[in-house]
């Protein structure tokens, strides 16, 4: 379909007037035949008139019903690019970041979120990049299985990735980050049979504070995070104002 459009797509004015003569050429022409075949017009029959439409009418109007159809799926599909991790399939952090701020204005409590793989330099240096990617893809399934259908989760840069959680609390947000660092297996290359791999992460969480942007939010959560590394990895540190600042 694509080449077809680029073909019968006129890139100049006089192309533009050539594809409008030869429709026409062809409507006519579709006209002559189909006349000759069933005779005059009678004005009295309408089941003439309807045949006239189905004949005649027909394949040009099921032509450019193709043609939109064709064009709003490639439409859905580009806008689902835009909004997507391509790698993960993940929101990306633009959508994340919409997404959130629409779930914070709705509800008041809610805990945040940011997640980083532990040591993932050394899969890809090791293994790898597509043991790296194949290690992201897991963890973007996990993140996917420990979620409802109301939370937002992405995939933000490179490694890190961010929840929000709604209506939760950090307390109950602990309970999610407890299962989210344990080890997550993965395998090192498409035609392993075995997931021989493991990657863990470390979490940095904090608690919707609704008067405070999503970027403030995410350098608090960011803080936490750098104390979850910091303290050993593979664990959820909570944000609070005793943390070092980094």
């Amino acid at each position: 379909m694509e080449k077809l459009l680029r073909l019968i797509e006129p890139n100049s004015r006089s192309a533009l007037v050539g594809r409008l003569v030869g429709t026409i050429g062809l409507i006519a022409l579709a006209n002559g035949v189909f006349f000759k075949l069933y005779g005059p017009p009678d004005p009295s029959n309408p089941l003439f008139h309807l045949l006239h439409a189905i004949v005649v009418g027909g394949p040009f109007a099921m032509f450019g019903l193709i043609i939109l159809v064709y064009q709003a799926r490639v439409q859905r599909k580009l806008s689902h690019l835009s909004r997507k991790d391509g790698l993960t399939g993940l929101n990306n952090r633009r959508t994340f970041m919409e997404c959130t701020d629409r779930r914070r204005e709705a509800r008041a409590i809610g805990t945040l979120l940011l997640l980083d793989a532990d040591h993932f330099k050394r899969i890809n240096d090791s293994y790898g990049h597509q043991a790296g990617d194949i290690c992201l893809q897991s963890i973007a399934e996990t993140l996917r299985r420990n979620v409802r259908r109301d939370d937002v989760v992405g995939r933000i840069g490179g490694e890190e990735f961010a929840i929000f959680l709604c209506d939760t609390t950090v307390e109950q947000a602990r309970i999610i980050g407890e299962r989210l660092t344990k080890p997550i297996s993965f395998h090192a290359n498409e035609s392993s049979t075995e997931a021989n791999l493991s990657v863990t992460l470390s979490i940095g969480a904090t608690e919707n504070h609704p008067g405070l942007p999503l970027n403030k939010m995410l350098a608090l959560a960011d803080q936490a995070l750098y104390q979850a590394k910091a303290e050993g990895r593979a664990r959820m540190v909570v944000w609070d104002e005793q943390l070092p600042v980094h």
